[in-house]
């Protein structure tokens, strides 16, 4: 059984969730499995005709695209990945994102996986000119199985797109983090007290109505504080931690790899993910591999993730999320539950499972 992978994701990200689905996937081969993955092409600078940025170059070229005369580039990435479709011999192609560039080259089946379905849930929060939703519905529609990544996934996925249930299959994903030794970060100095928030700070992560709701507790504690990984802190951010008086509370705290990751995990008196609605939820299996008490939003698949071990909160209730906090935080038999409630559940998840069961897709497909 020989499967075909591109290279989308990788293109898109050199970090993340998805890459580190797709690299564990990849681990399925041998046996009567054959990996085959598409290579990527560097498009190298000098070759790419520099952009002219006075407005008289642009509306040339503005002119030039609508008369047709502007000859586009194509993405040589893209004509190698059409070739080798149409030319290689495979019997199931998997893309690892959502671009429909294959549909006209490809004479098998396909299979697609759907990590979440943000962007028909929030869709306000993305441009109208945005088309992966559009092409995540057409792929969903034409593959002949899609794998979702939890059965909120694929609960949401089968309401909105309505897709027939029986080609759908919902497969937990999993992490490796409680082998990941925690090594000091060397800018970690000054952290003692905090509560952690890791990845980005977009509108459906919760983040600035959560540090509203943070504010009293970070108040009667000036000792905590609350330690954000990710990209930098933006000149709004700065101004509305000033806002909110919390500028000397709220740090930055810049990540090397997934060894400091572990370590700043490790010696968190808390980790809070408040976002509004998850696919899956990585960062629970991170921070109960670490040991590390977890207060989490109820929304998308978190619940399903987390099980019996956060205590849950209604992301848009200041309350609960001070409840939550606070309980966490202060009461040590609570503490101590949690820790062990996480081990547990962290132990339900493993990348031999999903492994195995992405290989019974592929055989229930060539069937």
């Amino acid at each position: 059984m020989r499967i075909l992978f591109d290279k989308q994701i990788f293109l898109l990200q050199n970090f993340g969730g998805i890459s580190r689905y797709f690299g564990e996937i990849f681990k399925m081969n041998g046996g009567d499995v054959q990996v085959q993955r598409i290579d990527i092409i560097d498009s190298k600078k000098e070759n790419i005709r520099p952009v002219s940025g006075d407005i008289f170059s642009r509306g040339i070229r503005y002119f030039k695209r609508k008369a047709g005369l502007e000859i586009i580039k194509p993405d040589p990435n893209i004509e190698q990945a059409q070739w080798t479709i149409s030319k290689s011999d495979f019997d199931i192609f998997h893309p690892t994102y959502y671009d429909n560039y294959f549909i006209e080259h490809l004479k098998g089946p396909f299979v697609i996986t759907v990590y979440d379905m943000i962007h028909e849930l929030y869709r306000e929060y993305f441009s109208l000119s945005d088309r992966t939703s559009s092409n995540k519905k057409e792929l969903c529609e034409k593959a002949s199985a899609v794998i979702t990544i939890s059965d909120t996934t694929k609960s949401d996925l089968i309401n909105i797109f309505r897709i027939d249930e029986e080609k759908v299959h919902s497969i937990h994903l999993a992490s490796d983090f409680n082998k990941v030794a925690a090594v000091r970060p060397s800018s970690f100095d000054g952290f003692e007290n905090y509560i952690l928030f890791t990845g980005t700070r977009w509108a459906y992560k919760n983040f600035y109505f959560t540090l509203l709701a943070l504010r009293d507790i970070l108040k009667q504690d000036s000792s905590l504080q609350l330690v954000c990984t990710g990209h930098e802190f933006g000149a709004d951010e700065i101004q509305y931690f000033s806002d909110l008086g919390l500028t000397s509370q709220v740090k930055h705290l810049y990540l090397d790899n997934d060894n400091e990751l572990a370590w700043v995990y490790r010696h968190a008196r808390l980790f809070i993910f408040p976002s509004l609605y998850e696919g899956f939820g990585f960062p629970l299996l991170e921070a109960f591999a670490s040991d590390c008490p977890v207060v989490s939003s109820n929304r998308g698949s978190l619940k399903e993730i987390g099980g019996n071990a956060p205590i849950y909160f209604e992301p848009k209730n200041i309350k609960e999320i001070q409840s939550a906090v606070s309980c966490a935080l202060y009461d040590n038999e609570v503490r101590i539950r949690m820790i062990e409630e996480g081990r547990r559940q962290f132990s339900k998840f493993s990348w031999e499972k999903c492994r195995l069961q992405t290989k019974n897709v592929y055989t229930s497909m060539l069937h």
